[in-house]
C-alpha cells in the first residue's frame, strides 16, 4: 500500500528505522547521537526521533509531501510533532488482522 501511495503521488516513504540507519551511516550529528544510544542498548528518545524527522522532511524529495510509515506511534510523539511544527494534512490507517500479519511475517526470509 505504501508503494502505491509513493508512486501515485511521487513522495518518499519515511520510516524511523530507515531514517536512523541512514543518519548513523551518514555520520550526522543526530546520527552520531542515535548511535551512542543504540550502542548502549537503549531506546532512541522521541526527541531524537523528532529531530531526525524534522531533518529528513527538509530534503528536496519531500517538497511535494511525504509518507511517514509507522510514526507517530504514541500521543506524546504526535504532540511532539505538533510542538516542532511538523504538520500532517492526511492520515491513512491500514488495519490488518493479526493473523494476516503473522502469516506475512512467517513468509519473510531472515538473515542469520
Amino acid at each position: 500500500q505504501a508503494q502505491f501511495i509513493m508512486e501515485k503521488y511521487g513522495i518518499p516513504q519515511i520510516s524511523t528505522g530507515d531514517m536512523l540507519r541512514a543518519a548513523v551511516k551518514a555520520g550526522t550529528p543526530l546520527g552520531q547521537e542515535a548511535k551512542k544510544v543504540m550502542d548502549a542498548g537503549q531506546l532512541v528518545s522521541d526527541e531524537l526521533i523528532i529531530g531526525l524527522v524534522k531533518e529528513r522532511i527538509t530534503q528536496d524529495d519531500c517538497a511535494k509531501g511525504f509518507l511517514l510509515d509507522g510514526f507517530p506511534r504514541t500521543i506524546p510523539q504526535a504532540d511532539a510533532m505538533v510542538a516542532n511544527g511538523i504538520h500532517v494534512d492526511h492520515v491513512i490507517e491500514i488495519d490488518v488482522p493479526d493473523e494476516e500479519i503473522v502469516k506475512r511475517m512467517s513468509g519473510r526470509r531472515v538473515h542469520p
